[in-house]
């Protein structure tokens, strides 16, 4: 799944999401200057994700 993604604006930030989501939800990739996330997730994983991402201080704008 891919998702555009707001407040992710430096390599401290991506940092913190893959650290911190990496061993629950699999490999992230970030995209800094397009602010796209892109995840393997199943459809009932993904409001999961997006409340830990949600704590974190990021937000999922829309899933592309």
């Amino acid at each position: 799944m891919k998702f555009k993604v707001a407040n992710v604006n430096c390599n401290n930030c991506v940092s913190l999401i893959k650290n911190s989501l990496e061993s629950t939800f699999g490999a992230i990739e970030i995209d800094l200057e397009a602010k796209i996330l892109s995840v393997n997730l199943q459809e009932k994983d993904k409001e999961n994700f997006e409340k830990e991402l949600s704590e974190l201080g990021f937000e999922l704008l829309e899933q592309l």
